[in-house]
């Protein structure tokens, strides 16, 4: 397995969260997300470009998350079953 690859991602404010503006970050190109750890979950946006080969190289990656970079892992993927297109991904702390 190689080197993990970096990918760009953001937090969401209060008004990207629920199901309209997911739809609204999906059709700018971001895919709408969760970064977990034990106590609560954090509404993240992030370029899915790359997700496909973190998802082939062992589901783990680099998440640069406003210049803080932390190892994690793909917990659950969810896909458009018709466009095989990514539409959430919940990510946890490697």
């Amino acid at each position: 397995m190689s080197a993990p690859i970096t990918i760009k991602g953001r937090l969401r404010t209060a008004e990207e969260q629920g199901k309209n503006p997911c739809y609204r970050l999906r059709a700018q190109g971001e895919l709408p997300g969760n970064l977990m750890n034990e106590a609560k979950a954090t509404a993240i946006a992030l370029d899915p470009k790359f997700l496909s080969v973190a998802w082939k190289d062992g589901k783990r990656f680099n998440l640069d998350i406003e210049g803080t970079v932390k190892l994690v892992t793909i917990k659950e993927l969810q896909i458009d079953h018709v466009k095989r297109s990514p539409l959430h991904v919940d990510l946890m702390y490697a």
